[in-house]
């Protein structure tokens, strides 16, 4: 998360193993494949705490690690993998929590940043922060009052700035995405239905509609993979199948909302190019069943999965479409 002076690419951070309920049935390699699965998708850090530490003899390759010490009882638990970062908030800070370097310290959305204070937290976790954090709710910006904001941000303090946005005045996901094109150098938001985090399959999606594509370091195919896996992981909606979770990912591209306002986000893509996203789905999944040690309980619910989609019926819309475009031509 080193800052760059030309224009990089935001980096995502995953909070939902720390902001989710985790099942009581969950087995560690559910969360294993589920990490995984995050990386593939295009997350670069994956936040935990105690919780998730506790179940894993091992984490996966491909992400970066943050240890979540929201209390000191479960300090010694950020030895117990190689983690790349410690998160604190500067309460805990103030409260006496010790953590170990590189830190990342959080601060509430709120509050005026300076350089005093800065300093003041580094003072108590006897060195220097690598990230700067700012977690809360953010006013409804335009665009050019979230370039202001981060400029002034820039200008108080010279460590990467990490936004994690709340969704109390319901802007979370709006907050991601302009502090993302603004220029933040990290968002934190939630994989999954959170009411407090912007969600990251929501961004992605907005990315889409004004994109008309995904950016090369994202992936809907994995995305795809992790929103199986995570069914696995938390407490929830346990009567959705991974058939329904399907169900759910193919009604999104047809019916995108804006998750903060509710208005309805049109996609300018095709029927052609929908029915391809649509396949793109219906590959990934297939290729989990050839490509990886899958439980038999997990695999037969992915095959009800793939029975749920009709390629017949997606071809002949194609079809369809072609012939339409024909015949304005002619």
């Amino acid at each position: 998360m080193n800052r760059r002076t030309d224009k990089m690419k935001t980096v995502i951070i995953d909070n939902s193993l720390c902001s989710l309920p985790l099942d009581e049935a969950a087995r560690p390699e559910h969360i294993y494949r589920y990490i995984k699965a995050l990386g593939e998708a295009g997350i670069k850090y994956v936040q935990m705490d105690f919780r998730t530490i506790m179940r894993m003899e091992e984490l996966p390759d491909g992400v970066g690690y943050i240890f979540s010490s929201v209390d000191p009882m479960f300090a010694q638990l950020s030895d117990a993998f190689d983690f790349d970062y410690t998160l604190v908030s500067f309460n805990a800070l103030q409260r006496g929590v010790s953590v170990k370097t590189p830190a990342i310290i959080q601060f509430p959305a709120n509050v005026t940043l300076s350089r005093r204070l800065l300093q003041l937290a580094e003072g108590l976790i006897h060195g220097h922060a690598s990230v700067v954090r700012l977690m809360g709710d953010f006013p409804m910006m335009t665009p050019d009052e979230a370039r202001d904001m981060m400029n002034r941000l820039k200008n108080t303090v010279t460590v990467p700035i990490d936004i994690c946005p709340t969704n109390g005045g319901r802007t979370a996901l709006d907050t991601a995405l302009k502090m993302s094109a603004a220029g933040a150098e990290c968002v934190t938001m939630t994989m999954g239905v959170s009411s407090r985090y912007a969600s990251f399959e929501e961004y992605l999606f907005s990315l889409m509609a004004v994109f008309g594509a995904l950016p090369d370091n994202y992936s809907m195919a994995a995305l795809c993979k992790a929103a199986i896996y995570h069914k696995l992981v938390f407490v929830g909606e346990k009567s959705d199948s991974i058939t329904q979770i399907m169900r759910l990912l193919d009604y999104d591209i047809n019916h995108l909302c804006n998750a903060d306002t509710g208005d309805r986000v049109k996609l300018r893509i095709t029927m052609r190019e929908n029915q391809l996203l649509n396949s793109t789905f219906l590959s990934s999944v297939e290729r989990m069943l050839d490509g990886e040690d899958i439980p038999d309980d997990i695999r037969r619910e992915i095959e009800d999965a793939v029975k749920y989609f009709d390629k017949g019926l997606f071809n002949e819309e194609i079809l369809r479409e072609d012939n339409c475009r024909k015949g304005l031509s002619n």
